[in-house]
């Protein structure tokens, strides 16, 4: 005989009760991969700076996560998912004019550091059905090395400029989607 266990048993009521700011979370972020996607069919310079905005955005969306998780084990995870966004964002804005091609390898190494992140954090903080979380990090995991694939360590070009408004859309969007899933899920717990 075997006993149906509660994946949402771990998950303490206060995050529970907070589903509808992990839905909006998600979607927020979604709608920045959205913005990601249409701002790289108009790649400049610009474009680094825009993207380096998002992750500043984004990082705020991490961080009000990790305070919305409380003393729940998550807390450290979204708080450490925060500051690896603003990282990120503050050396896009910051050396985005001194050479183009290092917002390449930035950005492919924020890949690979949080595709890693993605993957193991869900296991530490016992996050129910974490299927979605582990999936989007494995995608991010998977994007780093496509993106240093295409860097050749000279002048980087405008496909390249491209290529990564819609990597991190595509970052955006996985993550966006496993905190809605996410939010939903606690919903209907």
């Amino acid at each position: 005989m075997t006993t149906h266990v509660d994946p949402f048993a771990l998950v303490p009521p206060a995050v529970i009760q907070h589903w509808g700011l992990f839905l909006v979370m998600g979607l927020g972020l979604i709608s920045l991969a959205i913005f990601a996607w249409l701002r790289s069919a108009r790649a400049s310079l610009n474009s680094v700076y825009f993207f380096g905005w998002l992750f500043v955005i984004a990082s705020a969306i991490e961080t009000v996560n990790a305070y919305l998780t409380g003393g729940w084990s998550g807390f450290y995870i979204h708080l450490l998912g925060a500051i690896l966004f603003g990282v990120t964002g503050y050396m896009l804005l910051t050396y985005a004019r001194t050479s183009a091609q290092i917002t390449s390898l930035i950005v492919a190494m924020y890949f690979i550091v949080a595709g890693i992140f993605n993957i193991i954090a869900p296991l530490t903080a016992n996050i129910p059905d974490h299927g979605w979380h582990t999936w989007a990090g494995f995608i991010t995991l998977v994007l780093g090395p496509a993106l240093l694939g295409n860097w050749t360590g000279k002048r980087i070009h405008m496909p390249e400029f491209r290529l990564i408004g819609i990597f991190i859309g595509i970052d955006l969007f996985f993550r966006g989607v496993a905190f809605t899933v996410f939010g939903l899920a606690l919903r209907a717990s």
